[in-house]
């Protein structure tokens, strides 16, 4: 793993002067010693016997999973609905945002701004690249967050059954020691970890959204289609106000974990954020359209020529059946964990006036195109 850094800060110079500039403050969340302690429960043997109960338990979660992940609407809704019942698993709220985020993305390529900056055959490889990396998170993780709410029903840990649902060996003794400690900083970071390493093979190295999707359009994807801003939307008395950051280079897995952490630290670590992000997710469905947060800009329907077109999610994309056959672990190098020491202190991140900012650059450039 420190090769690969080593090489991306070669070939990416400026990002990694920015990413240094922007991570050079941390809050410490995790120590040596106890990172030493839940390493070496990685060398533990797997149980390889699980009683009838257990065996009807993960059948249960998996089914639930499989009705959850029809779509980009169902995840982010069962990702909130979790959070609300158990508030302690910080990342259910982080990854509901950025379910919600991974929405808006998939309604840009179908609006009225984007597709008239795009070739046409780039939208569909886009959508697909969006869907599935939404869509293997969700399989990885959302079973992982069943198994703690069954665990903490029964009042006791079931975590030897992560494997039965391909969850990576990383995880398990995270989950213990959260189940132990409620340490929710802990937990959120090791699964920001998880999850972008279980699509960097799946998706982001994938040949197809390789050559039709990250190497095609490098600097499309990365300044227009979403990938940059990770918008987190609160309520401000009656107004909708994003607070947020913004990604530099997506197919670096190094640089997306910073991204979790940060959005992390907006998130939990900025006075009455999350607070008042949790009125917004509890008082506004998720449709798809950016008129969830701004409908005063966008609209939901074609017909509103005074609005930016910004379509609901299923009145435009199909349902996608995705196969899960790759159970590839991908914890390979146990020096990752030097990732879960810290996460970075961000002062305050408002984007309302830079979104809006970028929206009005958007559709005078799409207004130019004949």
């Amino acid at each position: 793993m420190e090769r690969n850094r080593f090489l991306s800060r070669i070939v990416h110079p400026v990002q990694s002067l920015y990413r240094h500039f922007l991570y050079r403050h941390h809050i410490h969340i995790a120590s040596p010693p106890l990172l030493h302690q839940l390493a070496e429960q990685w060398e533990r043997p797997s149980h390889s016997r699980i009683t009838e109960e257990e065996d009807k338990l993960v059948s249960e979660i998996r089914q639930k999973t499989a009705r959850h992940n029809r779509n980009n609407i169902t995840r982010t809704a069962a990702y909130w609905s979790f959070f609300e019942r158990h508030s302690e698993v910080h990342w259910a709220l982080l990854a509901h945002i950025v379910s919600r985020n991974g929405g808006w993305n998939m309604t840009d390529l179908q609006g009225s701004v984007i597709p008239r900056l795009l070739p046409a055959t780039s939208t569909h490889p886009l959508f697909l690249f969006l869907e599935r990396a939404n869509a293997l998170i969700f399989h990885d993780a959302y079973p992982q967050l069943l198994l703690y709410e069954q665990s903490k029903q029964l009042e006791k840990p079931l975590f030897h059954l992560l494997p039965l649902f391909s969850v990576s060996s990383f995880m398990r003794p995270f989950w213990e020691y959260f189940f132990e400690t409620k340490n929710s900083p802990v937990i959120t970071v090791a699964l920001i970890i998880n999850e972008q390493q279980y699509i960097q093979k799946r998706v982001i190295e994938n040949r197809f959204f390789q050559a039709r999707v990250l190497k095609t359009m490098p600097f499309i994807a990365e300044q227009w289609l979403g990938f940059n801003d990770v918008l987190i939307p609160y309520k401000d008395g009656r107004h909708v106000r994003l607070a947020g950051t913004t990604v530099r280079d997506f197919a670096d897995v190094h640089h997306r974990i910073h991204i979790g952490k940060t959005l992390y630290s907006i998130l939990f670590f900025q006075k009455r954020l999350a607070k008042r992000a949790c009125q917004f997710a509890s008082q506004t469905a998720h449709t798809g359209s950016r008129a969830d947060f701004w409908p005063q800009l966008f609209s939901p329907e074609k017909t509103d020529s005074f609005r930016i077109y910004s379509p609901r999610l299923e009145a435009v994309w199909p349902d996608i059946r995705h196969p899960f056959s790759d159970r590839r672990d991908w914890f390979t190098d146990k020096t990752i964990i030097k990732m879960m020491e810290t996460i970075p202190v961000i002062k305050e991140k408002d984007m309302t006036t830079n979104y809006m900012h970028n929206i009005q650059t958007l559709k005078m450039a799409a207004s130019a195109i004949p």
